[in-house]
Order: structure tokens, then sequence, then C-alpha cells
């Protein structure tokens, strides 16, 4: 009986220590991914603290640990990652997620000490077999289906950020967001999207054509932005010498001359779907190009991209980004051509360490694929490279279900949950209206927009102390009709001065508008359609010479706007104004030829004129009742005539007027870009007073104007035929980048000519009672300029010379004219504002 009790103590001292060691074991699986992208990260380093357990990620980023070996900690490491640490439960089962930040600063040096780099000679071929690889080179047409996703959130909200007053109203969103098992913190989702487009290439003509057939949006705006969510905006092409992104031209990994701007290092080789593969790893030679640091899969034997993951780079001059990364897949279709599969675009806007960050996420699918199939050449017609179907914003959610390429994941069916309450919320709209006050000037009161707040005060020496109110109906009012005014007085001269205006879109498709306008205003003759407003604080505060050169308007006019496809639009209107002389101006004139009957200093006039705006290919952010253009690849053409009409309202002259104008970009790769205008115009067939010609747009403030002559005063000069050319080349920072204090400011260099000729018949300065109240050009003026732009991101500083019309004779011939201006300098500084990327 001892024995076996002896027996039975051992078995079962036994069986304790086996269950002991079994309840001990610890299983850890997870996945690891990048902040930014959420892209799985391969062959990332998986470690126990204080052990040599651990794993490594595989090509998909998964990982799993088994171990009967105590610890409280995990640790995650990756090459150009910042290590993480997580806690671990033991002798548990879990999950555990490592969520890993780029480290641009850890990319390491590689020296090849014998033979060629042979990530070189790969490379060599990826540009040997571009033709054949990129799919716009080689297919005469091909067509697929797309599903585009694209989601904004505030990120970096911290724990101890919960209680903060701001952030307060949205507490609720930590209990939305689990992030116990994982290093990621909550996020504020406003804005979500999905579309679903088919899309259509043909080489030759090379065109383009989207047609989104669904559109789900949940946010601050509706469905009308659907345009700007569609595939042609922000696509990539990583065959291109050059990516445009931002309107910056960034230079691809994978470019003709990436040799000059990149390293290249090769990593690994692997089997990625049937295919073997390389792995090249790249970094920017100078980190302050804008280059991208990454690395890319290319096949073996095609030598075309498999996959490619891209950041820019750590230095990289642009404003209001912190990271922005790329992910691309390719797939080879029919066996015989690689197509982008997938494609992602993610930004980090200007996040910081210690506070909030806005990040937008861009996921594109691409599925369906036909290749070399001709295509219907009606789908091509017309200019619009983008059509909505009538139903797309109606589809079911049966519809969502089946037609998208990936079911959402939890996550993503919460945030449209959240972003449909966070729009609920009181606060949430107030933000919203302190961001449009301070961009568009108006604070919206429910059906009325007051403002714009900058014109509530001003003054000039006309008016003296000037004092305005005003506003406009809001969407919330109406979406078609729009209502608008201000009264205005000014202390000096005590007068009230005023304006109304009525304007009701008919139709969306075209887009169809009429409008009436009245105004009894002072105005400023002689300024570019971008200057300053007359009452903007801003004008009154820095002026360079009194404002002594006003003039008294009165105008009354109605219009009618019709858009007959997207950037083609023609407007007829019919005005009748009067002018009247302020201040040191005097355009007196006579009647008739003969200079007898006595002169009139008022000026009224009737005109109808016809404006025709064509801009090939335009694109546009719709908002409910406004849109935004966001460009084109072609030159924007403006041409107008107007007549004006004896007799009609009292109209005192007749003639005719017509004026062409053409501006465009265009790109200089990786020397910038260069921005022009050119306008000419002419009026004739009868006698007119000199308001009433082309005034040659000045400049009279400290602040610049692109669309003015800046060494230029106010009615300086005056044509009826002229001809005019502004040219300015943003160098991007191409040499102040390469020296070392310089690169760290981030200033961008220009340069600058403007010129204009033109000339003015006897008889349109005869009708005048004192001919020599203004100039006109003998010879063309002409001014140059060298500037710096992005100072501390925003401000521009340009140093400009006038060449022309510098004499002392010149110079007391405007002392003259104009006794209480300042005479023009030969030498000027000018400063504006601007917001670029």
């Amino acid at each position: 009986m001892e024995k076996f009790l002896i027996k039975f103590f051992l078995a079962l001292l036994f069986f304790i220590n086996v269950n002991n060691a079994i309840a001990q074991t610890t299983t850890i699986t997870g996945k690891v991914t990048d902040e930014l992208t959420n892209e799985p990260i391969p062959f990332a380093t998986v470690i126990l603290k204080k052990t040599t357990i651990g794993a490594n990620t595989d090509i998909n980023g998964n990982f799993q640990i088994i171990t009967a070996t105590p610890t409280d900690s995990i640790l995650c490491t990756m090459l150009g990652y910042k290590p993480v640490m997580l806690r671990v439960r033991m002798g548990q089962s879990q999950t555990i997620n490592f969520v890993l930040k780029a480290n641009k600063f850890e990319l390491g040096e590689v020296v090849i000490k014998a033979g060629e780099n042979p990530a070189n000679i790969i490379f060599r071929n990826i540009i040997k077999h571009k033709p054949e690889n990129d799919a716009t080179s080689n297919l005469k047409f091909y067509q697929y289906e797309d599903y585009n996703k694209l989601e904004f959130d505030m990120t970096n909200i911290s724990e101890k950020m919960k209680n903060r007053k701001l952030l307060k109203p949205f507490a609720f969103i930590w209990d939305n967001i689990d992030s116990t098992e994982t290093n990621s913190k909550p996020f504020l989702p406003f804005f979500i999207s999905e579309t679903i487009s088919k899309i259509y290439y043909r080489a030759n003509p090379k065109t383009k054509k989207e047609i989104i057939e669904g559109s789900k949006v949940s946010g601050l705006e509706n469905s009308t932005v659907t345009q700007f969510l569609g595939d042609m905006y922000q696509r990539i092409n990583i065959y291109d010498n050059f990516i445009d992104l931002f309107g910056k031209g960034f230079i691809s990994p994978i470019s003709d001359i990436g040799m000059l701007y990149y390293k290249y290092y090769l990593l690994d080789s692997a089997m990625i779907d049937n295919q073997w593969c390389y792995k090249l790893k790249f970094k920017p030679r100078s980190i302050h190009e804008l280059t991208f640091s990454g690395d890319f899969w290319v096949h073996d034997t095609t030598f075309a991209i498999k996959k490619i993951n891209m950041r820019i780079a750590a230095d990289a001059n642009i404003n209001w980004i912190e990271d922005m990364a790329i992910v691309q897949e390719y797939q080879r279709v029919q066996d015989k051509q690689w197509m982008l599969s997938k494609d992602m675009l993610v930004i980090d806007f200007a996040a910081r360490q210690e506070g909030m960050g806005f990040i937008g996420r861009k996921t594109t699918s691409y599925k369906k694929f036909v290749l070399d199939q001709p295509i219907d050449e009606k789908i091509f017609k017309g200019t619009e490279n983008i059509i909505v179907k009538d139903d797309a914003v109606n589809q079911t959610s049966e519809y969502w279900a089946t037609q998208r390429h990936d079911s959402l994941n939890e996550r993503e069916q919460k945030i449209y949950h959240l972003v449909d309450t966070i729009k609920t919320v009181p606060a949430f709209k107030t933000y919203i209206d302190l961001i449009t006050l301070f961009f568009t000037g108006y604070r919206v009161i429910g059906n009325i927009e007051l403002g714009p707040y900058y014109s509530f005060y001003s003054f000039n020496k006309i008016e003296g102390n000037r004092f305005r109110i005003g506003g406009r109906t809001s969407d919330d009012f109406s979406l078609r009709l729009t209502l608008s005014g201000y009264l205005a007085y000014g202390t000096k001269d005590e007068n009230f001065k005023y304006s109304g205006g009525i304007k009701y879109m008919l139709t969306k498709k075209p887009r169809q508008f009429i409008g009436l306008d009245y105004k009894k205003d002072v105005q400023q003759l002689g300024q570019s359609d971008n200057a300053f407003t007359d009452d903007n604080i801003l004008t009154s505060v820095f002026r360079r010479s009194p404002a002594n050169k006003l003039s008294s308007v009165t105008e009354q006019k109605a219009w009618y706007e019709i858009e007959w496809i997207p950037g083609f639009s023609n407007r007829i209107t019919v005005s009748n104004r009067t002018f009247s002389p302020l201040g040191t101006l005097d355009y007196s004139f006579y009647k008739d030829d003969s200079h007898i009957s006595p002169p009139k200093s008022t000026i009224n006039t009737t005109e109808i004129s016809l404006y025709t705006r064509f801009l090939y290919r335009e694109k546009f952010v719709y908002g409910k009742k406004k849109r935004t253009s966001i460009g084109s690849a072609y030159p924007t053409l403006q041409l107008s005539y107007t007549e004006g009409l004896k007799g009609v309202m009292n109209s005192d002259f007749r003639y005719h007027k017509i004026t062409f104008k053409i501006d465009d970009s265009f790109k200089l790769n990786p020397f910038g870009y260069t921005y022009y205008v050119i306008q000419t115009g002419r009026t004739w067939g009868g006698n007119v007073p000199y308001p009433l010609l082309e005034v040659h747009p000045g400049n009279e403030s400290y602040f610049y104007d692109y669309a003015a002559f800046n060494m230029m005063n106010y009615f300086e000069f005056v044509s009826d035929f002229y001809l005019s050319v502004y040219a300015t080349h943003h160098f991007e920072g191409f040499f102040l980048n390469k020296i070392p204090l310089m690169r760290r400011l981030k200033w961008r260099e220009i340069a600058q000519l403007k010129a204009v000729s033109g000339s003015l018949t006897k008889e349109n300065r005869t009708i005048l009672q004192n001919p020599n109240a203004f100039s006109s050009l003998t010879k063309p003026y002409a001014e140059a300029g060298v500037g710096v732009e992005n100072i501390l991101k925003i401000i521009r500083v340009d140093f400009l010379w006038r060449l022309t019309y510098n004499s002392d004779a010149y110079k007391k011939l405007y002392e003259q004219r104009f006794p209480e201006s300042r005479v023009p300098a030969q030498f000027g500084i000018r400063a504006s504002l601007q917001f670029v990327f």
C-alpha cells in the first residue's frame, strides 16, 4: 500500500507539472503594417523581450510565435521604421498587431566593393523594357472596371486629448474604436466615399473616358463631389519620367534619368504570384529633391514592376505634407500585358507629433480587363472625360454588396455610421462655419452669409472712414437662387453707397444662369481683376499713394450665361454705366468734333457684350451650388466682344471693342514651371474718352499682383490697340535647394518679365478737354523681376525693376498730371501671401 501511494503521488506531481507547462504556453499571432498606408510589411523581425525567441513576418506581414519562455513584452523592428514594443499576456493565445511608423532618417548606406552593382543592371533592363510594360504606350485600346475608395480622417488623437474642450463633444469616438491590441491611435473620420467606374482608353487619338456608375458619399459634401473622387484625379503612372503630385514634378524612381537622382540596391528575391521577382531598394542621392524613397519588386523576365512601395523624400521641398506614400501592384493580364491592379495614395497633411493630424487615403482596385479590343467611337464623343450616370448616387445597398471589389472591413463599416453621427454634433457645424469664415470671408447664419469681414472697415482720401455691411443668401436658403447686397457709408463725403444682385440657376445640365445687378459706389478704375477690392482693409493700409484717382460709378446690368459643355461657356450682358471723376482725375470730353459745345464730365455708356471662355477638358470639384476648377492640361482661351449703343438709355458713345486672352502654365521638369498670359485688344468705330479704352492695369500697393504691372501706377498708360505679355518662371527651389542653409528654409526662386506695346489714335485723345490727362505708349513698357516664394510657407517677395519710362522728362510730365501721387520708381519690392504645396 505504501508503494502504491508513493507511485500515485509521483504520477500526480508529473501530471501537475505537465498541466502547468501546458498552461504557461503563450501563442502570439499578428500582423505588421505601415502606419500611413496600412500595407503589410514583409520580413519584419518580431522578438520577445530579453530572449532570442522570435519570428519574421511573411510576404503578407503575418507572424506567429509559440513559446513557454516567460516574458512581458514583444518587440517589432524593421529597417526604415521606428521600433515598437507592446505588452504580452503570458500563458494565453492572443493577437498582437504592430503598426510601424517610417523613420525617414534610418536609411543606411550600402557599399558595393567589387564588380558592378547588380541593382544597376536590373534598373537598366527596367528602362529598356518600359515601352512594352507601360500599357499606355503598348496598347491601342483597353478597358477595365475601377473601384475607388476615399477617406479623410483627423488622426494622432491621443487619449489625453479626449477631455480637451474642442474635442469633448466628440468623446464618443473612443467607444467606437478598438486599439487595445495594437499601437494605433483613435481617429476622427469626417469623409468617406466609394465609386465604381468603367474606364476606356484609346491610344490614337489619345483619349481616356471614365463613366461613373455608382457613387456613395458620407461626410461634409454630398454626391456632387463625385467627379473629384473619380479615377482621373491624382492618377499616377509609375512609368512616367515625372509624376505630377500637387503641381510638383516628382522624379519617378524608374525615370529614364533615375540614375542621376537615385541609388539602387538589390535586397532579395522571392516567388510572388508564381512569378520570380527581385526586390530593389531605392533612395534619393540628395534628399532635398522632389524624389521618393522605398522599394519595388520587379519580374525577372519581363522586367516589369510587380509591386512598388514609395514615399516622398524626407526633405522634399513641398508644403503642408508631412508624409505621402504610394503603393501600386500590377498583374499580368492574358499573359501578355502588365496592368495596374491596385493603387493606393496616402497623404499625411501637416501632422505634428504632439497634435492632431489630417490624413487622406485613396485606394483603387482594377478588374475586368479587356485588352486591344476596339471600343465603340460613341463612348469617346464629347470633351467630357468624366461622366456621372444619373442614377449613380441612387444605387442600393444590394448593389454595393455585390459590386464592391472588396467587402468593407469592420473598421470601414463603423466609419459610415461614425461620419453620419459626427455631422449631427452641433460643435462640428460650428467648427466648419469658422473654417468657412476664414477661407471665404463670410459668416454663415442660417439662410444668410454675412461678409466679407475684410470689408467692414476701410479708408481712403475721398470717403474718409468707410463702413460697410453686406451679405448673401446661403445654400440653406436655396440651391438655385442667390441674393446679395451691401450698404456702405463714408464719413468724409457723407454719402451712402449700395449694391444689390440676383442670380438664379435655370438648369444644371447644361449649367444656365440669369442675373440682375445694380451698384452705386466709388471705384478704382485701372485695377486688374486680381487686385484687392477698393474697400479691403489691406488695400487701405498698404497703399503706396493716396487714393486720389477714384471714380463714382453707377451701374445696372442684366446677364445670361450658359455652359454648353464643361469648360466651354458663353455669357451675354447688357449694361448701363455712368462714370464721374473724383480726386485728381479729369476726363471731361466734348460731345462733338467741333469742340464748340461745353465739355461734359460725366460719361454715360450702354453696352452689349458677348464673352466666351474655353478650357478643353476642364475638371471641377463640385459643391452643393458652387464649384472649383482644378484645371486642365490645356490653355485657357477667353474672347470678349463689346458694342457701345449710342442713344440707348442716354448713352453718349458708339464703339466696338474686342479682347482676346490666353493663359497657361507648362512644366520644365526638373527646372520648375512657367506661367504666361498673352492678351491683345482693340477699340474702334467711334471716338471715346480714355476710361472706356484699355487702361493698362497698374498697382499702387505694396502687395504683388500677378495680373498687373506692379511698377506702373493707375491711369498711367491708355491704349485703343495693344498687345501684352506676362511670363513668370517658378524654379521650385532648383538652385536654392543646393545651398545647405537655403535647403532648410525651403525657399523657391522666381523670375519674371512683363511687357506691353500699344497705340492711341489722335481722335480718342483729342475728344478730351485736356488731352494731356494721361499718356499713351510711344514705346513698349516693360518691367522685370526676381523673387523668392515659400518664405515661412506662405510669403512671396518680389524685387522688381522698371525697364522703360524712367527718364527725368517723363517723371516731370507725370507730376504735372498727378501732382499728389508718388512718381513711379525704377525699383520696388512687393510682397504677397500664397498657399501652395
